[in-house]
């Protein structure tokens, strides 16, 4: 592949050469996504300089990341309307939307290593009460989306009541240092960076469900929560199904 300056001694005004692409940091950055979509329908691969790069991949994941986050809206709709949404299965999204695979922060591209399922709950009036300073994450959905990215030293340490030390980031993809904890027989906390975190994200009780991702970062091998809120129109806290075996046979 030609390197930039072997691209732009190519004849051409434009800044396309035989098979090049090359936009300049002088081109403005709405003409980007139109110069790249031109050269996809007739070049054969691209040069872009690391800030075009780096914006055209966050253009990315704002797209992949919209649809989602906005949420559905006829499941929004109809909860106006008085509808009463269905119980969703404990960690399902509430609209039934799937999330990315990855959190869709820009911040975060690059730095993401192995990755969780991600999984939804509805932040609860307790989650945001600053006097409580934790969030809460059920131990069913400890066991499934949480456990399988933690070492075998960091579930020791859980199952001995200690505290692990996590990086929290939001959509801003700030970080945030936390701890992660038992508490309780059947329920585990974010804690220690939560308060700053939910008033940060300006977050509210009932009305978003914040969906989470548990990763590993690939520079410090460290245990991550990406947690992203959605908001919708419930004003009550909505149970979630807990799926057991034998539910079916007793119904």
């Amino acid at each position: 592949m030609k390197n930039n300056s072997e691209a732009n001694n190519n004849d051409n005004s434009n800044g396309v050469g035989n098979n090049n692409l090359v936009v300049a940091l002088e081109e403005p950055k709405e003409k980007y996504l139109h110069l790249v979509m031109t050269a996809l329908s007739t070049e054969r691969y691209i040069i872009l300089n690391d800030e075009t790069s780096s914006f055209l991949n966050s253009l990315k994941t704002q797209f992949l990341g919209r649809k989602w986050i906005n949420g559905c809206e006829s499941f929004k709709n109809a909860i106006k309307n008085g509808s009463v949404p269905e119980t969703p299965e404990l960690g399902k999204p509430i609209d039934g939307f799937t999330p990315p695979k990855l959190p869709p922060v820009h911040a975060l591209e690059g730095l993401i290593g192995e990755c969780g399922v991600p999984f939804e709950k509805q932040l609860t009036e307790t989650d945001m009460n600053k006097h409580q300073a934790r969030l809460s994450i059920a131990q069913e959905l400890v066991e499934k989306f949480v456990m399988p990215l933690m070492s075998e030293e960091e579930r020791r340490s859980l199952k001995c009541r200690q505290e692990i030390q996590v990086t929290a980031y939001g959509s801003n993809g700030i970080e945030y240092q936390m701890k992660f904890k038992c508490w309780g027989s059947n329920m585990h906390v974010l804690t220690s960076g939560w308060n700053e975190f939910r008033i940060d994200n300006e977050f509210k009780s009932l009305h978003d469900w914040v969906t989470i991702w548990v990763f590993r970062h690939k520079r410090t091998k460290k245990l991550c929560f990406g947690m992203i809120a959605r908001t919708f129109p419930t004003n009550q806290l909505i149970r979630s199904q807990k799926k057991r075996k034998g539910d079916e046979m007793n119904k």
